[in-house]
C-alpha cells in the first residue's frame, strides 16, 4: 500500500512525522481527505481534528488553525498548537470549558465574546479527541 509522508509542525515542535496512508483536515472549506497521489494543494486550515491513517493503526490530534500543503508524496501542517490525546489534561479541559460557558453567559461583546468562543471550541476539540482514545482504548481491551 502507497503512503504519504506527513509531517505536522508548530512553533515549539515537530507534533508527528511519519507514513500515513491517509489524513483528514479541517479545511476552512470543510474538512479534507488527503490519500497518497494528491495533486499538489495549499489550503488554510482551521481549529479541529486531524485523523492519521495508517495501515493498521488510527489516531487523532487536536489542532490550532494554519495551513497544508501537499506537494508530491509529502503533506506538511503548520499549525498554532497540536495535541495527542496523551497529552491532553482532561481535568484542565472541563475547567476551561467551564470558564468559557460562564463567561458566556454573561453576554460578553467584542474581544472578551471570541475569547470565550475561542476557549469554549478549544475544549470541545480536545475532549473530542480523548473520547476517541478512551473509545479506542476500550474496544482493544476488549
Amino acid at each position: 500500500m502507497k503512503n504519504i509522508h506527513l509531517e505536522i509542525i508548530t512553533p515549539e515542535r515537530i507534533a508527528f512525522s511519519g507514513d500515513v496512508y491517509m489524513i483528514s483536515a479541517p479545511s476552512s472549506t470543510g474538512r479534507i481527505g488527503i490519500l497518497p497521489g494528491h495533486i499538489p494543494l495549499f489550503t488554510r486550515l482551521i481549529e479541529g481534528e486531524v485523523k492519521i491513517t495508517k495501515t493498521t493503526d488510527v489516531s487523532y490530534l487536536a489542532i490550532g488553525s494554519g495551513f497544508l500543503q501537499i506537494a508530491k508524496d509529502k503533506a506538511v501542517i503548520l499549525v498554532t498548537s497540536a495535541y495527542h490525546a496523551d497529552e491532553i489534561n482532561e481535568a484542565e479541559v472541563l475547567e476551561a470549558k467551564k470558564r468559557a460557558e460562564e463567561a458566556l453567559r454573561n453576554k460578553p461583546r467584542g474581544e472578551a465574546l471570541i475569547a470565550a468562543q475561542s476557549q469554549f471550541l478549544r475544549s470541545q476539540i480536545a475532549l473530542k479527541v480523548l473520547r476517541r482514545r478512551k473509545s479506542r482504548l476500550s474496544s482493544m481491551a476488549s
